[in-house]
């Protein structure tokens, strides 16, 4: 092989990992920023003094 085509697949190659990284970094966040919306959502409907949800949505408890 040419000096070319080894720097085009090095290129390629070095590309393609870092998209792997980048596609797992965003899969990551999204687990995580549902997971803080889910306990958002649990804390502001625990908070709500007027109705009582805890009879309402089994998941509270």
């Amino acid at each position: 092989m040419d000096e070319q085509t080894k720097r085009r697949l090095r290129h390629i190659r070095d590309a393609t990992e870092v998209n792997m990284r980048h596609k797992q970094d965003l899969a990551r966040n999204s687990v995580e920023r549902h997971e803080r919306a889910r306990v958002q959502i649990k804390s502001e409907v625990m908070e709500n003094k007027n109705i009582n949800y805890c009879k309402h949505m089994k998941w509270l408890n």
